[in-house]
């Protein structure tokens, strides 16, 4: 009888450790012993229609799939689906979803070194996502492990322009008084350096914001001007202002990352290199184009001259030294990873 109940409690233990062991690399097996699908959920905010979603989150998607032979699905909940966007970053942390988009902008409180790719600099989506990429995957990487999160795909907005409902803008002065919408933390600052009241719009909300008179006007990249419809709103818009660039990190919860396989993890960073790449080269076609499409379909775009670049940044001086002293007050790497940022701007921008 002893016999029996130690070979009974043996055989038990061994298929718990089994299943444990299966569980935690993240894939399992059905009757038949094959491999089942690994589902990941991935949410964000933007509408189904916006390039992020419909262009680079599917890029990501069907890149995963395919690299890993059908092994790994992705189920994809944009627009807000699961949660609001301020919340995405805290149910990837606790695991209600495995990957999250993370916007530093909204998220200034928590990735407030991710923030520094919002001081501006001249450079492309393209050059601006590669930049990212290697900070993110870099030196920034300790800020994400804080929540139990660790950057699965980066890239880069163009740089910010300014549209208007009612204003044209053709010099700094023009900005002067104008409540405009900016997607917050440093952004806030970037504005008030020109004279405007800031007013914090999430970007699902920004269509009703200006129809409402909320806001005068938007300071947006053109992708996102077309993607949020607001061209429908605004008449004037600046070309080539720089008032910073915006950030765009999808994050996946730590306890989930390590549950994969090796195989599956360097898949899915294969698939985010690609994407970066992808959405950069994306990004700077695009900007060019729909700046076409709005002039043609009646917008006043000024393009702002080379020799007037100086004047529009003159307000924008020193703002890199009080990003840093402010990081620094919270205990914070400011400096090391400006200086970062700074040289990579100036390796990758050519």
């Amino acid at each position: 009888m002893r016999k029996t109940f130690i070979q009974n409690l043996a055989y038990f233990s061994l298929c718990f450790i089994l299943t444990f062991t299966l569980s935690a690399c993240g894939a399992k097996t059905n009757q038949q012993g094959k491999e089942e699908t690994i589902t990941l959920k991935m949410a964000d905010s933007f509408p189904v229609n916006h390039i992020c979603s419909r262009d680079f989150a599917k890029f990501f998607i069907d890149r995963v799939e395919k690299l890993t032979n059908g092994k790994v699905r992705i189920e994809y909940y944009p627009a807000e689906q699961i949660g609001k966007l301020k919340d995405l970053l805290d149910l990837t942390s606790q695991g209600v979803i495995d990957i999250g988009y993370a916007p530093p902008s909204f998220l200034a409180g928590k990735l407030s070194l991710n923030t520094v790719m919002i001081i501006p600099e001249y450079y492309k989506a393209s050059q601006g996502s590669e930049i990212y990429n290697r900070l993110a995957k870099g030196i920034l990487m300790q800020e994400f492990q804080k929540y139990g999160v660790r950057p699965i795909f980066v890239y880069a907005l163009p740089q910010y322009d300014v549209g208007t409902v009612r204003k044209p803008i053709k010099s700094p002065d023009d900005l002067k008084g104008l409540k405009l919408k900016t997607s917050g933390g440093l952004y806030d600052k970037i504005a008030s350096r020109y004279g405007v009241t800031p007013v914090v719009v999430p970007s699902p909300e920004v269509y009703e914001a200006t129809q409402r008179g909320v806001v005068e006007g938007n300071f947006f990249s053109f992708i996102s001007v077309r993607d949020y419809r607001v061209n429908e709103l605004e008449k004037y818009h600046t070309f080539g202002a720089t008032f910073g660039g915006y950030p765009i990190a999808y994050v996946i919860n730590e306890k989930t990352w390590q549950r994969l396989p090796a195989d599956i993890q360097k898949a899915l960073l294969q698939a985010a290199d690609e994407l970066n790449k992808h959405a950069g080269e994306t990004l700077d076609m695009e900007q060019e184009k729909i700046a076409r499409e709005f002039e043609q379909q009646g917008m006043v775009i000024y393009r702002i001259p080379p020799e007037e670049l100086e004047r529009w940044r003159a307000p924008l001086k020193g703002l890199e030294q009080e990003w840093i002293e402010e990081m620094e007050k919270k205990g914070l790497p400011g400096r090391q990873v400006y200086e970062e940022y700074h040289r990579l701007c100036q390796e990758i921008v050519k």
